[in-house]
């Protein structure tokens, strides 16, 4: 905890006789982090891959393609299937599978041609459909001349247009989809001066489709097949949601072991490689180091071999250095926080058991509400009990930490959903009666809340006390960075770039509590000496960007009055309703006391979302902007070990 687990760097070296063993070997382990191999020279090149690779890739491919047509997700299940009985029939079902699919999906693919090819005609024979004429008829014509489309303008203008040109022509007008529609048929020797007469009306010509017949009736039939299709492409998911049920378990599975398989025959192409031995980079955690190399030493009778190299030595860079984190269980979700930011590198603080705090504090100071926390808190536990994704089950655990806080917090200041439990103004005491012996108690009993938050004499206090807080906060933040600066550029320099904040710190304090005469006048003149000494140390650490950074210390501490300010405004949205319901609606009796219902449900409603996204933001904003700017650098790379936790299959 507060610093990466401890690995070391280690080579292995054998014949490749022995590889394939090697390999097998380490990905039973699921321990070793593998650096892969980039640099070829004359000695050394690449490594190749299993001769199975090759082929089992392409059987990989054709699954996922066929879970993917099925669409088969990920799921969590606690039925394990046997690795060797599933190899056994695995081509069989392979290709029954594919076989089936291939059936479905030719299926779907002629119905999906020919409904396009529906939906074309019916979108040509619906205009077409408006005068009496068959589709025939509008076309191979060696004397007429046909122009059936839209038309834009009056009508009988049109028609006086059109026989200016010939009264020898057939002219057919009708409206369709609020737009004039015409059938034209002219002699070919007027088809110039016809087609200069639509164009001055915008004519916009239709397509005429190959068929024959009426247009009407056509299109009834073609809206019959379009019936037709669509029940039998829903017939055919069906098929789909079937085979999907079927296969699923077998598609999961065979996609683990095809997987694993495939990174162990791949994995060669991350060693060295000569024409006789092999040579493997690794990292191992200090505490799997034993354990791996006496594993080698039995399996390989010294046939391979396993030495650790000396980090300091080697003088290898903390970022090169793969990270994993060494934090107990009640700790991990914060991990999701920072890897949202970035992961620590390996000399650094990892600083997750702190905000495993820190979060969840300043989360419950901004919400601070009974009612509020029990709604997260339920939220939380059906969350951890349903959800399964790994990526997002830490997030309801974070929600439950952040609830308890809440909760603690909405107990201190009293407050149920905005309405006070203690006081003059305790709800129980207005619902039971205050002269009853439970009212009188919730009436009388002033301890809680410790402070009022929409009170004028408290919200003061609550800004001090968020200055103080992020005060406290950002000292944590500099010691921590006196410490990563200490073991990455010496004591000296971060005693001028770290201490000398604090320092500043110390000496604006004592000129402050000189001035309100809570320290002897002389603590005002040690004050600024001491802010001084702070400054020079600064300059001495960071040069004159350092006093360019003076004014942040200050917007720093401020920031941290977000926590009242934040919290003021979910606790002033939920009086504001209740003060609508409770003081406007229910006393008018009635329907408005349903309506004062519905008012209550919704605004908590509304004001709860709004208690999850506020708070949550603005404690990561602490956390990242604030905080981690005074120590934290990041950028370490994920310990990626050789392996495959399996989800869907087991070996016997």
């Amino acid at each position: 905890m507060l610093k990466a687990k401890k690995v070391s760097r280690a080579l292995l070296v054998g014949h490749n006789n022995l590889l394939d063993q090697v390999v097998e070997t380490l990905h039973g382990l699921n321990s070793v982090h593998i650096e892969d191999f980039t640099e070829e020279t004359d000695f050394l090149s690449i490594g190749k891959p299993a001769v199975v690779a090759s082929e089992v890739s392409n059987k990989l491919i054709k699954l996922r393609s066929l879970s993917n047509f099925l669409g088969i997700k990920p799921k969590y299940t606690d039925n394990l299937l046997d690795e060797e009985s599933l190899l056994d029939d695995f081509d069989s079902r392979l290709d029954e599978l594919d076989s089936a699919v291939s059936v479905l999906l030719d299926k779907r693919n002629v119905l999906d041609i020919e409904g396009k090819n529906i939906e074309t005609y019916i979108k040509d024979l619906q205009p077409l459909s408006m005068f009496p004429l068959n589709v025939e008829m509008y076309r191979d014509y060696s004397s007429i001349s046909v122009h059936a489309g839209y038309i834009q303008g009056d009508r009988t203008e049109i028609e006086t247009e059109v026989k200016k040109v010939t009264t020898s022509c057939d002219l057919n007008i009708a409206m369709h989809n609020k737009a004039l529609l015409i059938a034209l048929f002219v002699s070919v020797e007027h088809t110039d001066a016809v087609v200069e007469v639509l164009d001055k009306y915008n004519f916009s010509e239709l397509h005429i489709p190959e068929l024959t017949g009426d247009p009407g009736k056509l299109l009834a039939g073609f809206n019959n097949r379009k019936k037709d299709i669509q029940a039998e492409l829903e017939s055919l998911t069906n098929e789909i949601t079937s085979l999907q049920s079927s296969y699923s378990d077998f598609v999961l599975a065979s996609d683990e072991i095809l997987s694993i398989v495939t990174q162990k025959a791949e994995a060669p192409l991350r060693f060295a490689t000569t024409d006789n031995t092999f040579i493997i980079d690794c990292w191992v955690p200090d505490d799997q180091m034993e354990n791996t190399e006496k594993l080698i030493e039995e399996r390989f009778n010294h046939s391979v071999y396993f030495t650790k190299l000396d980090i300091e030595k080697e003088d290898i860079k903390a970022e090169t250095i793969p990270v994993e984190y060494d934090n107990p269980g009640s700790v991990k979700p914060l991990e999701t926080i920072m890897n949202l930011y970035s992961r620590p590198n390996y000399k650094e603080i990892d600083p997750s058991a702190i905000i495993f705090i820190t979060f969840p504090l300043f989360y419950g100071i901004m919400l601070g509400d009974i009612g509020y926390g029990l709604v997260l808190l339920t939220l939380g536990l059906i969350g951890k009990a349903k959800i399964k994704s790994e990526g997002l089950k830490p997030l309801a655990t974070l929600l439950i930490y952040c609830s308890i806080s809440t909760l603690i917090f909405g107990i201190l200041f009293a407050e149920i959903f905005g309405f006070h439990l203690f006081g003059h103004h305790s709800i129980v005491a207005e619902l039971i009666g205050e002269h009853s012996a439970m009212g009188e108690m919730f009436y009388n009993f002033h301890a809680l809340p410790i402070l009022e938050r929409l009170g004028k004499e408290d919200i003061p206090i609550l800004l001090l006390a968020s200055a103080l807080i992020g005060t406290l906060h950002l000292n944590l933040g500099f010691l921590l960075g006196f410490r990563n600066e200490a073991i990455s550029h010496g004591v000296v320099k971060a005693v001028l770039t770290k201490l000398s904040w604090i320092i500043l710190q110390l000496g604006i304090a004592l000129i402050i509590l000189s001035a309100l005469e809570y320290i002897p006048v002389i603590g005002n003149t040690i004050g600024a000496v001491v802010a001084v000494l702070g400054v020079v140390m600064l300059i001495a650490g960071e040069g004159g960007a350092g006093i360019l950074e003076l004014p942040s210390i200050l917007s720093n501490t401020l920031s941290y009055t977000r926590l009242t300010a934040v919290g003021l405004s979910s606790v002033g949205i939920a009086f504001a309703v209740n003060e609508i319901v409770t003081g406007m609606l229910f006393p008018q009796g009635g329907l408005f006391i349903i309506l004062g219902i519905l008012v209550l449900i919704v605004g908590h409603t509304v004001n709860t979302v709004l208690g999850v996204v506020a708070p949550g933001l603005h404690a990561l904003r602490l956390q990242y902007v604030e905080f981690f700017t005074k120590f934290y650098e990041g950028g370490g790379r994920k310990f990626n070990p050789f392996g495959y936790t399996r989800k869907y299959t087991e070996e016997k």
